[in-house]
């Protein structure tokens, strides 16, 4: 995404960045899925309480950067994204 607005930047726009729908999860979904990647099971605690400010739901619109770039795309998914960090971490 930013090596596209690097190469024909837009001055004064603004985008959203994120998964969109392509890449995002609960926090709920993101542990299962860091259990599976890692082997281990995590360390958490659940309340029903929601954090005061906290987002029920939110899921970035990437519209907007994708009528202005139609060539870029997403290129990792959730489970990328994760294996990657956890196999740059243990490689450290």
């Amino acid at each position: 995404m930013f090596w596209h607005f690097y190469q024909n930047p837009r001055t004064g726009e603004v985008y959203n960045a994120g998964g969109s729908r392509f890449a995002n999860c609960s926090m709920q979904e993101a542990i299962i899925l860091c259990e599976k990647i890692t082997g281990n099971k995590m360390n958490y605690s659940y309340s029903e309480t929601n954090r005061v400010g906290d987002h029920i739901w939110y899921i970035s619109d990437v519209g907007k950067f994708k009528s202005h770039y139609p060539e870029w795309n997403f290129k990792h998914n959730l489970q990328d994204t994760l294996s990657q960090i956890f196999e740059g971490l243990t490689n450290r």
